[in-house]
């Protein structure tokens, strides 16, 4: 089976913690520091709506398929067409170029 091609652009984040006027902490997200910008191969999977509290919730989980790293895991995020998308799960795939499936799911808080 031929394997799809790269052809979506995607950029990587992390969080990182910064410092408040009151000396406190919280998160922000930032480009990981080395090749944030990657190309992919996006394929949808499964979406879901549903009730909660009366409100509607919609997700939609998408997998991303790209060349393999070392530095990514599912604290993680994936930002692609001014979409964010939160990694739930990471799998190496084997064989002649490694390469990284990663599941991540759109419409859910991280």
């Amino acid at each position: 089976m031929a394997k799809a091609a790269m052809d979506q652009l995607i950029t990587l984040q992390a969080a990182e913690t910064a410092r408040d006027a009151g000396g406190g902490t919280y998160y922000e997200w930032a480009d990981l520091a080395t090749d944030a910008n990657v190309w992919a191969a996006v394929k949808a999977k499964s979406g879901r709506e549903g009730m909660d509290e009366g409100r509607t919730n919609a997700t939609f989980v998408v997998e991303f398929t790209i060349y393999n790293r070392t530095d990514l895991t599912e604290q993680n995020r994936i930002m692609w067409d001014d979409v964010t998308y939160n990694i739930r799960g990471i799998r190496r795939e084997s064989g002649r170029d490694l390469r990284l499936v990663i599941e991540a799911e759109r419409g859910v808080a991280s």
